[in-house]
């Protein structure tokens, strides 16, 4: 044998040897170490940290207790031992209970991520280091929390209503109610739900009272065990965007659909109800008059026989609580042809259909059912206001007039304007197909007369698709005719008299009216003739008439014009005149 093989096996056996002295040595060290006491005691620490809020929870606790001095370093680690933040750097510690506060801060300033922290304490003398069992946990980010749906979608208020939610149940979640059918929703009502419980009922009360009709939505706040709040939606108040199909609520007596176009004296109007049952009393009443007939039929569908000699004009069907407007052709007939705005009247209808809360209209939908029934029971908007008001005029001073919707316009059935001296459009008109402007400036062009009782009118082209009507494009500068107007408004001011050489403010002071809302007239079609114009300011006149090739239109250029005829006699005489001029 070799010397080198030797030496080999001599190193070998050396080398084998020293392992097992060291495997024995550590063996009893980690003994010791095991029975001897711990370097750190009770090592405490907060469970969270959340630096963004003004809870407790925003400084995190950290106490540990010495069971002798020594030099000591505090820091605060990732769970990889990364330090995040020194707060004591080897300095000597007494033996005893030592406190320390953690702003969530790293070394430099900063806020590190969402997650867990351990409190590392190294005790230089003894060579020891010791972590936290325990972490903190760092959170910066409020709790997920939803609204899952609300029940029933629909009631006829002073019932309770069910809210089922998603989110922590560390607190007991606080709910608020918005309304958003009379304006941009405001907060009306607040309740809780129970910890640990994800449903909460609201029992339908608004200030000690059944909430009134209308359509409201919901919010939810929870609070994190870190006592972090977060809301659903995040942003409040809530917005039609915000929310999801569902989560709303509609509180409303019974609601009414019918015709949509006029129906004839000696017919019968079905009435559809909605949210009512059983017998229901209804009444038959003129616009401005008194009951023209009365009876009771059977929800849903209510059967209302018009009288053979019911005379021509705007009425109103109530049945069950239910209002309904109804255009009523009678047997007489006369030049002029009234049209009402039933179009509008279903594009504002502010219907939720997806109960989210909010209404669904043509301006925010961009499509929407024409059958539907108007929400709340209620009249449908412009209706008291505009409407109503100039047929009960007509009628109380004997101005005849066929009656009309701009929905049978559009759908080319019942009277045809070609037929008539005079074509006046009884409110707002914003929304127009394309076959309706093309009769309206056809029928100019060949000597009608148009008279328009509203504002913003033919700015948006819209398509009529069996019982639906969607949006068109974007809005026109000018109206099917050529005029361009822009809205203006002030404090109740006059129209002031420009010009009149028709003789429309021929017994009035100059002034005419109290008016809020103007539509003024900043450029006329070519070769249009003014006759007679007022308005606030005196080349852009709110009401104006005007000769157009052979025939002739009028605007009165605000939509309070009707809503003032039962109490302005200036207002009225110049309705009366314009009446007679359209008549010619």
């Amino acid at each position: 044998m070799s010397s080198s093989a030797v030496s080999s096996s001599v190193l070998a056996r050396v080398v084998f040897g020293l392992l097992v002295l060291s495997t024995i040595g550590a063996f009893f060290l980690t003994q010791r170490l095991k029975r001897a006491p711990p370097p750190v005691k009770r090592i405490v620490v907060s469970r969270y940290i959340a630096p963004r809020t003004n809870a407790t929870t925003r400084i995190a606790s950290i106490s540990f207790t010495l069971p002798k001095a020594d030099n000591v370093t505090v820091s605060v680690v990732t769970p990889n031992d990364d330090e995040v933040r020194r707060l004591l750097d080897d300095r000597h510690l007494d033996a005893g209970v030592h406190d320390f506060t953690w702003n969530g801060r790293d070394s430099s300033g900063q806020l590190p991520a969402d997650g867990s922290y351990f409190v590392r304490i190294v005790l230089h003398g003894q060579g020891r280091a010791v972590t936290s069992p325990k972490p903190v946990k760092l959170v910066t980010k409020p709790p997920a929390a939803r609204i899952l749906s609300v029940a029933p979608a629909r009631v006829g208020g002073g019932l309770p209503i069910t809210v089922r939610f998603r989110g922590p149940l560390a607190a007991a979640p606080a709910f608020t109610v918005y309304r958003t059918d009379d304006g941009p929703a405001h907060a009306v009502a607040r309740f809780s739900g129970t910890p640990g419980d994800h449903q909460a009922v609201w029992d339908g009360r608004v200030g000690g009272r059944p909430a009134p009709s209308g359509l409201y939505t919901f919010a939810v706040t929870v609070e994190s065990p870190a006592l972090i709040k977060g809301t659903w939606p995040a942003k409040l108040p809530p917005t039609a965007g915000s929310t999801v199909p569902g989560t709303g609520v509609t509180i409303s007596g019974p609601a009414a659909a019918g015709p949509l176009e006029a129906v004839r004296a000696g017919s019968t109007a079905t009435i559809q109800l909605t949210g009512a049952r059983g017998r229901v009393r209804w009444t038959l009443r003129r616009a401005g008059a008194g009951t023209t007939a009365r009876g009771v039929g059977a929800a849903p569908y209510v059967r209302v026989p018009v009288p053979a000699r019911a005379a021509t004009g705007v009425y109103e069907v109530n049945a069950g609580a239910a209002a309904y407007p109804l255009a009523i052709q009678g047997r007489a007939s006369s030049p002029v042809l009234l049209v009402l705005p039933a179009l509008t009247w279903q594009a504002l209808n502010p219907i939720d259909a997806d109960a989210d809360g909010f209404a669904d209209t043509l301006r925010n939908m961009g499509s929407v059912p024409l059958d539907r029934p108007f929400a709340f029971g209620r009249e449908p908007a412009g209706f008291e206001s505009q409407v109503a008001p100039l047929a009960a005029f007509l009628d109380a001073h004997h101005l005849r007039y066929d009656v009309t919707t701009d929905i049978a316009l559009a759908r080319n059935t019942g009277p045809k304007p070609s037929a008539y001296r005079a074509v006046v459009l009884a409110g707002s008109e914003p929304w127009s197909n394309a076959g309706l402007g093309d009769q309206l400036r056809g029928y100019v062009a060949a000597g009608g007369h148009l008279a328009l009782f509203g504002a913003g009118d033919f700015r948006r082209t819209v398509a009529l698709n069996g019982d639906r009507v969607a949006l068109g494009g974007a809005a026109a500068p000018a109206t099917p005719l050529g005029d361009r107007t822009s809205a203006s408004s002030s404090e109740a001011a006059p129209l002031v008299v420009a010009s009149d050489d028709a003789g429309l403010f021929s017994q009035t002071s100059g002034f005419v009216g109290l008016f809020t809302d103007f539509e003024q007239t900043d450029s006329l079609p070519a070769g249009a003739t003014v006759i007679a114009a007022a308005g606030r300011v005196p080349d852009h006149p709110a009401f104006v008439a005007y000769r157009l090739g052979r025939g002739l239109v009028a605007r009165v250029g605000t939509a309070q014009w009707s809503g003032s005829l039962a109490n302005d006699a200036q207002v009225a005489d110049v309705t009366t005149r314009l009446w007679s001029l359209l008549s010619r």
